[in-house]
């Protein structure tokens, strides 16, 4: 018979060793998983923009939505417009001397940049949410009825198409080869690019309708279900995932951080680089429990968060902008914030005359939104305060577009707008 000291000791030795096993378990399959890359890629295109270009939604893969070169309008004078026949919900790329569109009613078109006219146009089986994203001679698209195309640039001739398991309204991210996309399958998905081929998808726990953030190791992507997922790009294999509560736009990454808002008023910075530790989850729920019963004075925080901005009755709308070390995002109240990036310290605030639609662009000096009046604000980025601004037929819907000096809106009634 064991003393109650001697099976103590042997329990307490037992549950060590399990949980040495479990892990130096978990260190080897993350460095196999590490050192499992896959074939290459069959070109290098990317969605990055060059001087004067905006390909993608929120400008490049990053989701900065800046416009370093600072090249916009002074003053907002209308330069052309172009009707469509039902509601724009996606935001125009622009690419040299052509703008690319995807539209409501059933169409994804290339306008002339200078007069507005239709180079071509490419008929889908339905209205699309989807952005345009612009890389190498391609134009890429997600549908409704649950494909990914790829267009040629000049002509709008369908290159190749990619059936996913339903919806995507999640617009593409295209970066060194390689297309990211979400469905409303839970999936995300890696395409290459070039041939439209699968390289690898992770099924998430929601739907995903945000726009996946890429940079060189990782892609950031949220759900329906409010989590953040940061997968690496070399191996389709799960860093790690933040869980938040009603999470507003997409995500968008600056250096070492990836920025997420929400539908409660708050706004997180969270370290990209963070990784799941062994046993995190339940360490992490034990000191809940502790903090509920009173044995911790605070909350323990969630792996990889650096700060979190929180403004009380406020719902943020749209993704944040990222420019010069300030964080923008807007809100339903019609009031757009001005944080710092490396804390969360608000700057300034602006208040427009009612609900802001879209998300905040940057030209330079100069930060661009968007309400629910159809009137796009001019912003002084260093101020706060109104420089100018311009009114449209109706709500503003997608991200102000910069691009070789002019400005480019879209509105739920389905109008084009080019500002110069």
């Amino acid at each position: 018979m064991l003393t109650g000291t001697r099976r103590n000791r042997f329990l307490l030795w037992g549950i060590s060793s399990l949980i040495i096993v479990g892990a130096v378990g978990w260190i080897l399959s993350t460095n196999l998983r590490q050192a499992h890359f896959l074939p290459p890629v069959s070109s290098d295109i990317s969605a990055s923009p060059g001087l004067g270009d905006w390909p993608m939604a929120q400008r490049d893969p990053s989701h900065s939505a800046f416009e370093v070169e600072g090249n916009s309008p002074a003053g907002g004078r209308l330069k052309w417009s172009f009707k469509t026949s039902a509601a724009i919900f996606s935001s125009p790329a622009v690419v040299g001397d052509y703008l690319y569109l995807s539209t409501g009613d059933k169409r994804v078109i290339s306008l002339n940049v200078t007069s507005g006219e239709i180079q071509w146009e490419h008929h889908v089986s339905g209205p699309i949410h989807s952005s345009p994203a612009v890389a190498g001679n391609f134009v890429y698209v997600g549908l409704r009825d649950g494909s990914v195309i790829s267009l040629q640039k000049d002509t709008g001739v369908t290159h190749w198409q990619y059936k996913t398991g339903n919806i995507v309204d999640s617009s593409p991210a295209v970066y060194k080869g390689v297309l990211y996309v979400g469905g409303a399958d839970g999936r995300l998905y890696a395409l290459d690019a070039a041939t439209g081929e699968d390289r690898w998808n992770y099924l998430t726990r929601g739907r995903i309708t945000s726009d996946p953030a890429v940079n060189q190791e990782i892609v950031a992507v949220v759900t329906q279900d409010s989590n953040l997922y940061i997968i690496e790009v070399d191996t389709g294999r799960k860093r790690f995932e933040f869980q938040a509560f009603g999470i507003a736009g997409s995500p968008t990454l600056h250096k070492g951080l990836v920025f997420i808002s929400d539908t409660s008023g708050h706004i997180r910075a969270i370290d990209w680089r963070a990784r799941d530790r062994p046993f995190e989850k339940t360490l992490r729920n034990i000191k809940i429990q502790l903090f509920i019963l009173g044995f911790l004075n605070h909350l323990p925080r969630p792996e990889g968060f650096v700060w979190g901005f929180q403004k009380s009755h406020e719902t943020f709308v749209g993704t944040p902008a990222v420019a010069d070390d300030t964080v923008y995002i807007g809100s339903s109240s019609g009031t757009l914030f001005a944080l710092e990036e490396s804390s969360g310290t608000l700057r300034w605030q602006f208040k427009a005359d009612s609900s802001l639609t879209t998300s905040p662009s940057v030209s330079g000096k100069t930060v661009f939104v968007g309400d629910e009046d159809g009137i796009l604000y001019a912003i002084d980025t260093l101020s706060g305060q109104l420089e100018w601004k311009f009114s449209v037929d109706g709500s503003l819907s997608s991200t102000p577009v910069i691009a070789n000096g002019n400005l480019y809106l879209t509105t739920l009634t389905g109008t084009v707008y080019a500002l110069e």
